[in-house]
C-alpha cells in the first residue's frame, strides 16, 4: 500500500505546476465523465 501512496505523491508534485489541486482534480474529473456517460446513455436509450 506503501507504493500506492508514493505514486500518488509523486503524480500530485508532477501537476502541481500544472493543475492545482491535483489529489482533488482527478475525482473531479472522475464525476463530469459519470455524469457525461449517464447523459449519453439516456440519449441513446431515448432513440429507441
Amino acid at each position: 500500500m506503501s507504493q500506492t501512496i508514493a505514486a500518488m505523491e509523486a503524480y500530485n508534485e508532477m501537476w502541481a505546476g500544472i493543475i492545482p489541486a491535483a489529489n482533488i482534480t482527478w475525482m473531479i474529473l472522475i464525476v463530469i465523465l459519470g455524469i457525461a456517460a449517464l447523459y449519453m446513455a439516456r440519449k441513446f436509450v431515448t432513440e429507441f
